[in-house]
């Protein structure tokens, strides 16, 4: 460890007795310039030892860099280097004297290496002390994530809402298309009945009051039932399948031929002409006389 190292930072901050502090570059200033080696040189130890400890280094010198204080390592201990090298120490911490000097660096983090020939520090335990830790966020640093990440909050929850109109905008298109499309296939199946029943009216197999009394609405009713059944043995139909062709197979009445009334009044008039001429020839026949 011989390069210098973060150890404080301007900002808001609250030491380990729950008291805050706004910190500023005089501030630091000021503990760069009240530390002197050679009256009291900061060690650098694992944790806030109230009474004595081992030092792992000590600080040669403090400087100011930006919002930044930074301390110079000295007579570093080789395991401990190598455990801040590994990682093991990644967050330091700075112990306050009244006045406002640094008494003591302090790494955060791991266990104490396991080190034997190190000279104990004596501390006062009456005097006041102010520990604080130096974490890369300060609190303004914090409550600025705070913010952003009610920010990104807010953002997704807009987005969710978006996403979710959109998805029942799709909804409600979707079934609007499928209640459309079945629309037209009743419609469609409707039309394919009525000409059904019609030809059925021609051909002599139906009567016309059938259709008249809604054979064309039975069928088509029919049709809405789901599944297949089977009405005869081998043979599964839908219903409305079934009853086209019980009709289909109805043979053909001359009654029902003779109920079926012209479509248009020219076929009507035609039709009676042709009944009052067979009439009138038939009678022709009685009055004529034989020979």
């Amino acid at each position: 460890m011989t390069d210098w190292i973060e150890i404080f930072k301007t900002g808001t901050h609250r030491d380990s007795r729950g008291r805050e502090r706004t910190w500023t570059t005089a501030d630091l200033d000021k503990m760069v310039s009240m530390y002197n080696p050679s009256d009291h040189e900061a060690p650098m130890v694992i944790g806030h030892p109230k009474t004595n400890d081992p030092a792992f280094g000590w600080a040669q010198q403090l400087k100011r860099v930006g919002d930044k204080l930074l301390a110079l390592p000295g007579q570093v201990v080789p395991e401990f280097a190598e455990a801040v090298k590994s990682g093991l120490f990644k967050k330091r911490s700075i112990r306050v004297n009244p006045d406002g000097s640094l008494a003591h660096i302090g790494f955060l983090g791991a266990m104490p290496p396991a080190i034997k020939g190190l000279k104990d520090i004596e501390f006062s335990e009456g005097e006041e002390f102010s520990d604080y830790d130096f974490n890369e966020e300060t609190q303004e640093d914090h409550m600025k994530t705070v913010e952003q990440l009610q920010k990104e909050l807010d953002e997704a929850k807009k987005q969710n809402e978006m996403l979710q109109k959109q998805s029942n905008d799709f909804k409600a298109q979707a079934d609007k298309s499928i209640a459309d499309f079945a629309e037209e296939q009743k419609k469609s199946r409707r039309v394919e009945i009525t000409s059904l029943v019609d030809a059925g009216i021609k051909d002599g197999k139906i009567l016309p009051a059938w259709k008249e009394k809604g054979l064309v609405d039975f069928m088509t009713a029919l049709e809405e039932q789901s599944g297949e059944y089977e009405f005869c043995e081998g043979k599964k139909q839908s219903p409305l399948d079934w009853f086209k062709g019980f009709i289909s197979d109805f043979s053909e009445h001359p009654l029902f031929k003779e109920m079926v009334k012209p479509e248009k009044e020219e076929e009507k008039k035609s039709a009676d002409f042709a009944e009052d001429e067979k009439l009138a020839s038939e009678m022709a026949s009685y009055v004529t006389p034989q020979k």
